[in-house]
């Protein structure tokens, strides 16, 4: 890539990351090469063994941009040595999805793209963002072709809901129109999101009309650095029941499923969760 970055890497696959159902607005253009939209700025990333070629529209502080997005300052190499030793399912899940990494996306973006996300699926949710995007968000130029990034809670503040019903998101609109006029109102402080505890920052979410325990657990692990949490969906939900609690159709409870993966998986729940569910989601468990 021209007039890009070279960050060098250990510990990180770019396909497994973005493949991984943790984001929605990433596009691989040719092989090991993904162009995606962040909060401020056009990505376009090639990973070749351990360097990864960034171009962007826009260059300042790209470095520091691309290594918090892709979490390229944790050390992957010292937790996937931790989480192998936990149990063989582990260890085995490992060999298939080495260097998966969780994003530190954006606040907002994540948390409205989640609540469109209840009982749909990842190309639906995908056009959804992009929808929103391509109607209230600032348009930028990147090799030629319009992106847009996706809209601020202000740039959202005269988007009615059948506005929003028109970019595809369904019987979500309501809740999206919702939480929209709350963040607005400041009964959520996004400039005080990292400092509340995990339980707090969770009951707050959850008060947000079509965020559930599973939506609000992947706002906290995919753009709250909450590391410890476990988000449960049917993919996880069948790989626990399976593996660990020797049920064939998936019928744990939640609850004790929860219970479970904290006293055994800890603080890196979140991380053995996404290993997990690539793994079964690709029929490799």
């Amino acid at each position: 890539m021209k007039n890009g970055i070279c960050i060098k890497t250990n510990c990180f696959n770019l396909k497994y990351t973005l493949e991984c159902g943790q984001c929605f607005r990433w596009n691989e253009v040719e092989e090991n090469t993904y162009i995606g939209v962040i909060k401020d700025r056009v990505l376009k990333v090639k990973q070749d063994k351990c360097n990864i070629y960034v171009t962007s529209n826009k260059m300042e502080n790209l470095e520091q941009v691309v290594k918090y997005y892709f979490d390229l300052n944790q050390d992957y190499e010292k937790i996937e040595n931790e989480i192998k030793n936990i149990d063989e399912h582990i260890n085995n899940a490992l060999k298939n999805s080495s260097g998966i990494r969780i994003l530190n996306q954006d606040f907002f973006e994540t948390l409205i793209s989640y609540i469109i996300s209840a009982n749909n699926n990842i190309p639906r949710i995908s056009k959804s963002v992009n929808e929103i995007s391509r109607k209230y968000g600032t348009k930028v130029i990147f090799e030629n072709e319009e992106y847009y990034l996706f809209p601020t809670a202000n740039q959202l503040k005269d988007v009615s809901i059948e506005d929003y019903r028109k970019c595809g998101v369904g019987f979500r609109d309501s809740y999206i129109y919702d939480t929209v006029n709350e963040i607005l109102a400041g009964n959520i402080d996004m400039d005080k999101i990292n400092e509340m505890p995990t339980d707090i920052l969770r009951q707050t979410l959850l008060k947000l009309k079509g965020v559930g325990p599973k939506v609000a657990d992947c706002i906290l692990l995919f753009s709250c650095q909450r590391g410890e949490v476990f988000p449960i969906d049917v993919w996880v939900e069948r790989v626990m029941s399976v593996l660990y609690f020797n049920e064939t159709h998936g019928k744990m409870k939640k609850k004790d499923i929860l219970k479970y993966a904290d006293e055994k998986f800890g603080k890196y729940s979140g991380i053995v969760q996404q290993h997990l569910f690539y793994n079964m989601r690709g029929k490799m468990i």
